[in-house]
Formats: structure tokens, sequence, C-alpha cells
């Protein structure tokens, strides 16, 4: 019986532990939930943010980034061109201000919502960076730490979509679609 307990207890230290545990939040919108976890990872990030989201255009996230380039945080933004195109998306003013972003060239949508910060966290979900996915809309983000084989996976998919979604093409987009 002792033997049974103790065998028991190590399945569960080795369960518990095991980093195929990785989920650190899940949060549900309308909420402010998902912003609050986004902004808190852009701020705590030293050194480099990747994002392949939808749309954006949520004020208290752009802040956030505002920030983080301005402490010198590399930061890349793959956004869809349809939504980039709209008067409330924020891309072109990222742009401008020179952050390294690339509109989608490739697929007809560019319809991931991920963000990996400091190849250490991940963020995704349905959640968009977009104030009524806080405010409005029933969506959702979940957000993974530490885990390097989930972080290894979006690394690898950012890398590949920032490889196929050409800067001229994205450049030539923002110049014929001027604040």
């Amino acid at each position: 019986m002792r033997q049974c307990r103790f065998i028991i207890y190590f399945i569960l230290l080795v369960f518990l532990s095991s980093p195929a545990i990785a989920v650190e939040y899940v949060f549900f919108s309308p909420s402010s939930q998902c912003e609050d976890e986004i902004i808190r990872l852009i701020n705590q990030s030293r050194y480099k943010i990747d994002i392949a989201v939808y749309a954006i255009n949520n004020d208290n996230i752009v802040a956030a980034l505002k920030q983080a380039f301005s402490r010198g945080v590399k930061i890349r933004i793959l956004t869809d061109r349809l939504q980039a195109s709209n008067k409330s998306s924020k891309a072109r003013e990222l742009y401008t201000l020179g952050f390294d972003i690339k509109v989608n060239s490739k697929y007809k949508i560019e319809h991931n919502k991920f963000a990996i910060f400091d190849d250490k966290y991940v963020s995704g979900g349905s959640y968009n960076w977009t104030n009524p996915a806080s405010r409005q809309n029933s969506e959702n983000c979940i957000f993974f730490k530490d885990n390097q084989p989930i972080v290894e996976a979006y690394r690898n998919r950012f890398e590949y979509l920032w490889q196929i979604n050409t800067q001229e093409k994205s450049d030539q987009w923002f110049n014929k679609h001027k604040i």
C-alpha cells in the first residue's frame, strides 16, 4: 500500500510539473483581461515581440507597443491588408513611426492572432487587437509561458509568414495607402 501511494505521488508530481501543462492563462471577452495581459507582456518584453494579427486598432495596446519600441524592443508586425486599410487601423501610423510592419500579400486573409514575447511567452486565440474585441465582441485569448515546443511552433510559423510576405510589397502597399 505504501509503495502504491508513493507511485501515485510520483506520477502526480511528474504530471503536474510537466511542460505539457503549458497554459498560463485563458480569458474571454468582452472584458479587458486579454488586452490587459497583452499589455503586461508588451511592457515586460525586453528585446523582441513578433506579432501576426488580423486587425490592430486597440488604443491601449498600440500605446504599449509605442513605449516598447521607444525602449528599443525589436517589434515585427504582420497584419491583414484589408484590415490595415480601414480608417480605424493603426497599421499605417505604426509604419510611419518606423515599426517593422508588413501587410499580408500572400494569402487572401491574414487571420492569425498571435504574438511571441521575448521568445518566452505566446499569446493566441480569436482575440483581435481592437477596441471592439475588448468592449463588445465574444472572443478568447490563451497565454503560454516557458513552453519551448509551443514557442518554437509559433516562432516557426511567424518566420515563415514574415519571409513569404515581402517588405517590397508591403512598402508598395503603404506608399499607395498613405495617411
